[in-house]
């Protein structure tokens, strides 16, 4: 075989090593995954729930999260929606939604603390009312099936956990949902995998602020959100420093019951994603373009590669040789490997598996994101979320409070 022949069969046998790895990974990960509909099978679970959401300009899907409790099997539940400093129709819409429940209220909050973050700041006024026994801190985007809360206080319960979140679906409507949701999601859960957010040995520390559900004393004894009030992805910090203090941490797979309209569109996509990729990577500028990078070598390089391949030995093919047919089938093959994989991985979040085809053209824009990224940090561009603006700093370690053999 010739030098070219070689040199375009390594990335082919390379892509469906790679391929294989994962498909593996995936396999041994389910096993340690627990599933909401575990909780299906256990004992209900008693006490008050206090129910906190954080609401900044939500009219787009407010309507829709009232509804979704209302609809709840759960009875035992207040609800607190704050309205953290809105200019639009969220309140409204939520007395409309509201009314005739007395089970939920809200708190309209005008003003944040220069040192805290808004959604933090809007979570620690709601909790300061909260009565109940456990709080759930949840979004106003998130949806629930009538027993999500049901099953998730009764797991909580079982495994004694301090801290309990979940991780549902999320929307695959329109497509730019379809095209770069699975995608950015994929690159979170390469950070942080869900199997061993779940380890009682050597933990990677994990939680989904869109679910964060705390037996009230333990969220009282670690200071509430004060302990993360100026963290853009408390959730993370939460899980991350209840996790050296020792406490009983736990992620459950609630695709069936859950799901998640994150983003209006594709530009509110781009910046939040971006935010979450600089916060998962400790606002290090390297971490993000290694992300990037190893992104980009094995959805779009190794791939682009295997295509090459098939293609120059279809031309050999074509013109009547015999060894083209090694360069052919070694990139037709790996392909197949590799998009089998992809669409496995695009079935587990519940997305549409016809997009799987267009996984490379998505992990070029997810990579850019990682990159920007990087970029905003070094150049101290303000990330806005929330209604308000943030520059941070970029790091080239991991901060003390977080360094250990868990952290990123």
């Amino acid at each position: 075989m010739s030098l070219l022949g070689i040199l375009l069969l390594f990335p082919c046998v390379l892509l469906a090593v790679v391929a294989c790895i994962v498909f593996v990974r995936l396999q041994l990960a389910e096993h340690g995954i627990p599933r909401v509909a575990d909780g299906d099978q256990l004992p209900p679970a008693a006490g008050l729930l206090s129910i906190v959401i954080p609401a900044h300009n939500e009219a787009r899907v407010i309507e829709e999260s009232v509804r979704t409790l209302r609809r709840q099997s759960f009875r035992n539940f207040e609800v607190i929606y704050v309205l953290d400093r809105c200019t639009d129709r969220t309140r409204e819409l939520l007395v409309s939604a509201a009314a005739g429940d007395s089970r939920i209220g809200f708190i309209e909050n005008h003003d944040c603390p220069a040192d805290w973050a808004g959604k933090c700041n809007a979570c620690r006024v709601g909790a300061a009312t909260a009565k109940g026994e456990w709080i759930l801190f949840t979004d106003a985007d998130c949806r629930f099936e009538p027993n999500m809360l049901d099953a998730m206080l009764a797991i909580a319960t079982e495994r004694k956990t301090a801290l309990l979140s979940a991780v549902g679906r999320l929307t695959f409507r329109r497509s730019f949902e379809r095209l770069l949701q699975p995608v950015a999601a994929l690159v979170l859960f390469r950070i942080f995998p869900l199997d061993k957010a779940n380890r009682d040995v050597n933990r990677w520390p994990f939680a989904n602020g869109q679910f964060l559900l705390f037996r009230r004393d333990e969220y009282l004894a670690v200071g509430g959100h004060e302990l993360v009030k100026d963290a853009l992805l408390e959730d993370l910090f939460f899980a991350w420093r209840l996790d050296r203090k020792g406490a009983r941490l736990g992620v459950v797979d609630a695709s069936e019951r859950m799901e998640v309209s994150m983003y209006e569109n594709a530009a509110s996509m781009r910046s939040g994603w971006t935010r979450i990729f600089i916060e998962c990577c400790n606002r290090r500028p390297q971490r993000l373009m290694m992300a990037a990078a190893e992104l980009l070598f094995l959805s779009v390089i190794l791939p682009v590669s295997a295509a090459t391949a098939a293609a120059v030995g279809a031309i050999g093919l074509a013109r009547g040789g015999e060894e083209p047919w090694t360069l052919f089938l070694a990139g037709i093959g790996s392909l197949g490997l590799a998009l089998a994989v992809v669409s496995v991985i695009y079935a587990r979040q519940r997305a549409p598996i016809v997009w799987a085809i267009a996984h490379p053209i998505a992990a070029v824009r997810v990579a850019t994101w990682l990159a920007s990224g990087a970029r905003m940090l070094t150049r101290r561009v303000p990330i806005r979320w929330g209604g308000r603006e943030y520059i941070l700093e970029p790091r080239k370690r991991i901060p003390k409070h977080l360094r250990d053999r868990n952290a990123l």
